[in-house]
């Protein structure tokens, strides 16, 4: 399995699980909610209350009915005597009903006329039914009026009626009804909880199902920049591992990977310079054994040659005069031949031996100026610090250095090209500048013109440059070659400032 999906699976699976146990928990808490308030017995304790009122409602109903019935006779004549009020407020007592009513009706509708109340009782106030005295006679005979009261009604003649009936708080037959209402309102709850526990379920699954999906798009793009810095690294790898020591990665994705990149970065960075070096150094190494065998192969015939010259012009004399002069001349040319052929050698042998320095306080300044001596004033022009350059060297390959680049300049310039010596002090170290005016430096690396044998002259070894880095080198510095402005071109060898001077340049 890929590390991206291990990521994957292990984020998925920090996401879900929480998310699965939240919506367990809300499922059941919920569930419990919708039980506690929709229960069986509460609906069948509603319920039987309903029942109760409802039937206690009919009994009185018909008891009101019963007794309006029976006392109606008693008014047949218009009005209630003495006597028949007597027995009228004594059947209040035994019925336990609040009142009877007599009621008669004119051309202005139902009128009050007379009211009687169980012995012992006195009304306060006479409650007035004739609006719903003439409703009730048309239809049950019964009067449920939101006044308070609940009655019966009972023609006592054409004219007549009677009522009897009980008084009850403003709001009782409301309560009755809110009683009814909320049977049938709870019964219409426990349909909805049972259909919003389905929903909810619904719901809740598909917003489980989206946070889902959300969580496995948030953990895959999550996984894939933990990953793809990892598996950008691990080509990188295996690039290296094919020799492809300059591969580099862009840093990218946490502050560990951007690092690690960093230092993946650095590692082929040093690891292609130790390429480069090892091959500089292997080619150096053949170059020197090529050198140590052309000095070898050079010096040998050389002394030979040397010798039977010398031998040849000791004899010029005995030539007849008229080829005597030719042969002279034609010697002198071969001896400055070998002379060169002889200085080459020294080359090859000093570049194939490549001595240690024997270090000892220089002065840069000095060792220019006794290298310039050497040429023509008006062909070698010493510029900067007259004296002054302290640095630890050797005099013998430092004059070398100087004296080759010195040289290259010259022939660079032609024979009426003047060069140009300038000495400077940096806070760190002494620098020579060599300027030409030569035709510059060809297209390409000039570092490659610091190898064995590569030499834009026609005569030479090709070394001179290489001895002049390597004595650099050997003394902690260094040399490089770039274009002059104008035409021309620039060698500056730089070597590090002896230690009092740095010691004196930090204070």
């Amino acid at each position: 399995m890929t590390l991206r999906a291990r990521l994957l699976f292990a984020l998925l699976a920090m996401a879900i699980i929480p998310i699965v146990a939240f919506t367990l928990f809300t499922l059941d808490q919920l569930d419990r909610s919708a039980q506690r308030w929709v229960r069986p017995g509460v609906e069948r304790s509603l319920g039987s209350a309903l029942e109760v009122s409802r039937s206690s409602l009919a009994h009185l109903d018909g008891t009101v009915l019963a007794c309006a019935a029976t006392w109606a006779p008693f008014a047949a004549d218009g009005e209630l005597s003495g006597a028949e009020r007597e027995r009228l407020r004594e059947a209040l007592a035994g019925t336990r009903l609040d009142f009877v009513q007599l009621y008669t009706r004119d051309e202005g509708g139902w009128r009050l006329v007379q009211q009687i109340a169980p012995p012992g009782v006195l009304a306060a106030t006479t409650l007035d039914l004739s609006t719903e005295v003439a409703a009730a006679i048309d239809s049950t005979a019964l009067v449920h009026s939101k006044l308070g009261a609940l009655a019966g009604v009972a023609r006592a003649g054409d004219h007549l009626a009677l009522v009897a009936g009980l008084w009850v708080p403003p709001d009782f037959f409301d309560r009755i009804e809110d009683v009814g209402e909320g049977v049938a309102h709870y019964r219409q709850l426990g349909v909805l909880v049972s259909l919003q526990r389905r929903y909810v379920w619904l719901v809740v699954s598909a917003l489980t199902i989206g946070l889902v999906v959300l969580a496995l798009m948030f953990a895959n793009a999550l996984a894939g920049g933990m990953s793809s810095p990892l598996r950008t690294l691990s080509v990188a790898i295996e690039r290296v591992a094919a020799g492809e020591l300059g591969t580099h990665v862009s840093p990218t994705g946490a502050r560990e990977l951007q690092t690690l990149a960093t230092s993946f970065n650095a590692m082929t960075t040093r690891l292609e310079a130790a390429r480069v070096s090892l091959q500089q150094a292997e080619r150096e190494a053949a170059w020197r054994d090529v050198a140590r065998h052309l000095a070898h192969e050079i010096k040998n015939p050389l002394t030979a040659m040397r010798y039977a010259l010398h031998r040849i012009q000791r004899r010029v004399d005995l030539i007849p005069g008229a080829d005597r002069e030719a042969v002279a001349q034609s010697l002198e040319a071969i001896l400055r031949e070998v002379q060169d052929l002889a200085i080459m050698a020294e080359d090859f042998s000093l570049y194939a031996r490549r001595p240690e320095p024997r270090l000892e306080p220089l002065d840069l300044a000095a060792i220019t100026r006794d290298a310039a001596a050497l040429e023509e004033p008006e062909r070698v022009r010493v510029t900067g610090i007259e004296r002054g350059l302290p640095v630890r060297g050797d005099r013998v390959l430092l004059s070398r250095a100087v004296q080759n680049l010195m040289v290259n300049a010259r022939e660079a310039g032609g024979e009426r090209g003047a060069v140009e010596m300038r000495l400077a002090r940096e806070p760190d170290r002494a620098v020579l500048e060599v300027l030409d005016r030569g035709p510059g430096l060809p297209e390409g690396p000039s570092e490659r013109l610091f190898e064995p044998y590569v030499s834009t002259k026609n005569r030479g070894s090709g070394l001179g440059l290489s001895l002049v880095r390597d004595v650099a080198q050997q003394h902690g510095g260094g040399v490089t070659l770039e274009n002059r402005e104008g035409g021309g071109a620039i060698a500056r060898l730089w070597l590090p400032l002896a230690a009092p001077v740095m010691e004196e340049a930090r204070g």
